[in-house]
This record gives C-alpha cells, sequence and structure tokens, in this order.
C-alpha cells in the first residue's frame, strides 16, 4: 500500500507537470492566504471580497487531493496519480472538501463558543467575580481559584485535543466518502463514514499516511525558503491522500455492493404491489372501461417498447465526482498535457480523416466529373447558354 501510493506520480501522465503546478499552487495559497488575512486584520475589512482570489489556489489543490483519494478508490494500487488538468472541476471538490471540514468541526467551534459566552458571563455578567473567587478561596483554601481555573483550562484543552485527534482521524474517512461519489451528504453521512473509519484496512492507510506527513514536512521544513520544500510537502500531501483512498476502498466498495444488492429488492417489491393494484382495478373495471383500458394498455406497451429502447441506447457519460451528473467529456489528460496530439505518417494532425479526404479528391479527378471536395459542379457556362 505505501509503497503503491508513494510511487504512483511515477505512473502518471505529465509527473513533473503535476509537480511543478502543485508546488506553484500551494505556494500561491499559502501566501495568498497570509496576505489576504493580514489585509483584513490590519489593513481594512474591505479587503474581504478579494476571498475568492485569495483562497483560489488553495481550493485547487484541495480538488487535485479529492481527485487523488477517487483514484486510488477507484483503480486500488495500480492507480497512477491523476494530471492536474480540468481546474473548474477541482475548485468545486476543493470547495466541497473545505465545506466538509468546516461542517466537522462545527460542533467544537460551538462548544468553544458556548465556553466563551459562560467566561464572560462571569467576568463582565451579573454575577460578581470577586465574591465567586471568595467563596471558591473560602472552600478549596488560598490557591482554591488558581487551582479551579488551572483545571477548568486542562479539562478544555483535553476536550479540544481529543476533539481535533478525532478529526484528524475521521475526516480522511468522511473525505473518501465524498470522493467515491462525489456527492457532499455521503460525507457527512455518520454512517457511511463510521464503517469507513472502523476497519483495520483504513486503519492501516491512515497510520502510513500521518507517517508519510511526518517525514515529509520534517524534510520539507528545512528547504522551505528555498521553495523546494513547498513541493515536498505537495508530495507528502500527495502521498497521504493515496494512502486515505487505498485503505478506504474495501470498505466503500462493500457498501456499494451491498446498497446495489438492496436496489433489485425494492424495485421488484414496488413492481409487484403496482401488479397486484393493477390486476384489482381490472378486476373491478365495467366491459366500457375495459376496451378503453385495452386502448390504454396498447398505448402503454408502446411506451414500454419506447422506453426499452431508451435503456437499450449507450448511457450518458458521467463523470465521477460531481454528484453523478452528466458532464461534457473533457479531452484525454494526454493531449491536455501537450503529450499526445494525434498526427499521420504524413505528418498532418488528423490523419485519417486527410487521408480520406485525399483520396476524395483523387477519385474526383480520376472521374472526370469535375468534383472536388464532395461538391458536384453544375453545367459550364458554354453548355447553359447552348440550352438557351
Amino acid at each position: 500500500m505505501l509503497t503503491a501510493a508513494a510511487t504512483a506520480l511515477t505512473r502518471t501522465n505529465d509527473t513533473a507537470g503535476v509537480v511543478l503546478v502543485g508546488g506553484s499552487v500551494t505556494l500561491l495559497g499559502w501566501v495568498l492566504t497570509a496576505l489576504w488575512l493580514g489585509g483584513v486584520l490590519f489593513v481594512s475589512p474591505a479587503i474581504a471580497v478579494a476571498a475568492p482570489v485569495a483562497f483560489g489556489p488553495s481550493l485547487i489543490a484541495r480538488g487535485y487531493f479529492v481527485r487523488v483519494t477517487r483514484s486510488a478508490i477507484q483503480s486500488g494500487d495500480a492507480a497512477g496519480a491523476p494530471s492536474l488538468v480540468a481546474w473548474g472541476e477541482l475548485v468545486r471538490d476543493g470547495l466541497k472538501s473545505a465545506l466538509l471540514s468546516a461542517a466537522l468541526l462545527a460542533p467544537l467551534a460551538g462548544g468553544l463558543a458556548v465556553a466563551g459566552g459562560a467566561v464572560a458571563a462571569l467576568v463582565a455578567g451579573p454575577v460578581d467575580p470577586g465574591s465567586t473567587a471568595a467563596a471558591v478561596e473560602s472552600a478549596l483554601g488560598p490557591n482554591g481559584p488558581v487551582a479551579v481555573a488551572v483545571v477548568a483550562v486542562g479539562l478544555v484543552a483535553a476536550l479540544v485535543g481529543a476533539y481535533l485527534l478525532a478529526f484528524a482521524y475521521v475526516r480522511p474517512a468522511a473525505l473518501a466518502a465524498f470522493a467515491a461519489s462525489g456527492r457532499l451528504r455521503d460525507g457527512l453521512n455518520p454512517r457511511t463514514v463510521a464503517g469507513v473509519a472502523a476497519t483495520g484496512q483504513y486503519a492501516t492507510g491512515w497510520t502510513l499516511a500521518v507517517g508519510a506527513l511526518a517525514v515529509g514536512y520534517a524534510v520539507a521544513a528545512p528547504t522551505v525558503p528555498l521553495v523546494v520544500g513547498v513541493a515536498l510537502a505537495f508530495l507528502a500531501r500527495v502521498v497521504a491522500h493515496g494512502l486515505y483512498g487505498r485503505g478506504a476502498a474495501g470498505a466503500l466498495r462493500e457498501g456499494s455492493a451491498r446498497d446495489g444488492a438492496a436496489r433489485p429488492a425494492v424495485r421488484t417489491a414496488r413492481d409487484a404491489a403496482r401488479s397486484g393494484s393493477r390486476t384489482a382495478r381490472r378486476a373491478d373495471a365495467t366491459p366500457r372501461e375495459g376496451s378503453n383500458r385495452g386502448a390504454g394498455v396498447d398505448r402503454a406497451a408502446d411506451g414500454d417498447r419506447e422506453v426499452g429502447r431508451a435503456h437499450n441506447d449507450p448511457p450518458v457519460p458521467v463523470v465521477s465526482g460531481d454528484g453523478g451528473q452528466p458532464m461534457r467529456s473533457e479531452p484525454p489528460v494526454p493531449v491536455q498535457v501537450g503529450r499526445g496530439v494525434p498526427v499521420d505518417e504524413a505528418g498532418t494532425a488528423g490523419g485519417d480523416d486527410a487521408g480520406d479526404g485525399d483520396d476524395a479528391d483523387h477519385a474526383g479527378d480520376a472521374s472526370g466529373d469535375g468534383s472536388a471536395d464532395g461538391f458536384e459542379w453544375g453545367p459550364s457556362l458554354a453548355e447553359a447558354e447552348g440550352k438557351r
């Protein structure tokens, strides 16, 4: 698992492009986010309107990590890292990934807000903090208030640390569930996420990913000023997300298989219920209604045949990761990265079509009918005058 994830970039169509573009996007994300935050805090709140520009590179990087996770789930250990193309789709997936993290951290933010409100009420509210401290001191001794404050802060820190640790373990499982289907609600489904996080394969992949991140960041930190460390940090995250996807693949495939087996049973029961109700209506119908129903049945049969033909048509291409919605197909990745433009033997693009056109031209010339490029010329001017 670790070897496959670590060597995935060597099996992609554009390794150098992924490393260079991914490192550049990561660096831009760090710099622009820091500049935007500093501008909002220290210059003017109006700079907040530049958030799409500031967070755009980070969303692209997040979307690429979603794509890496999806590729690892679908192809397993044989998957190479995908190319960093189709930035519109990457931004959409990156925004969904950010919303997923925000939703998982919302309970922690709410709890901290409640605790902060309680502290503010004790300090500046109707309760006198001096009288409260005096009561605590009388009950626990001179160091009582300090001890209570230390215990309270330690308890809050322990709860926050436990929540963040759980978040660090559960969030990749939720990301894998979202990446597998492209639907954000699957990443927020407790049953799906718990089914992934509870498997030993995912625990192994998560542990290896933590080790890969630790080693990668340790190596990248000293070279960050040289910009090389930024690319190393990006590569470490690519390896980690590949491990997340490979660890969650087994549980997600089993869940998809169970769902696929349950759908035919539900459909059969629904069809049986409809058939029973249709039989009951036929038994209670009058002869006139029966004749009318016969015509309706013929129309329904024609509709069923049309539906059957529609079902036999080739399916609409679906892009995984966009919620199962049909999308316009893009050029192949080798074409997008400039490594696979079709060229015929004569050196012209689209060789077969060009060759066919040349053959047609030669055929037209040989026939002597004056046709070229599929266009048939009419009678000559002299012939027209003679006929007139």
